[in-house]
């Protein structure tokens, strides 16, 4: 019995040449598309002020946001009961924070 194949005869390394200018050739054809594209992507060019801003806000962000060693004076101070806050500092204060919702 001979069996024959629908597709013919395969030879599944036959046309697996390796072909090295046609290699070459790709490489550098990629490596023009790689530069043209890095040439034609968009750029960010940030001011002075912008760079100084970032650096403060970064900054900011690393700063803790409970000065600890403050917090405990003050907490030892009212335990002890010898934390006196300063009344019209605190008026004040309050006042202007008040002045400055209106006048915004």
């Amino acid at each position: 019995m001979v069996i024959k194949s629908i597709v013919g005869d395969q030879h599944p390394y036959a046309n697996k040449k390796i072909d090295n200018k046609s290699q070459a050739e790709q490489a550098q054809k990629s490596q023009g598309q790689a530069k043209t594209t890095a040439d034609n992507a968009d750029r960010v060019v940030l001011s002075s002020e912008a760079r100084l801003r970032g650096a403060s806000l970064q900054t900011a962000n690393d700063a803790p946001d409970v000065r600890r060693e403050k917090v405990d004076r003050l907490k030892q101070q009212v335990k002890d009961g010898t934390y006196k806050p300063d009344v019209k500092k605190a008026a004040a204060n309050l006042i202007r924070d008040d002045l400055d919702l209106f006048v915004k």
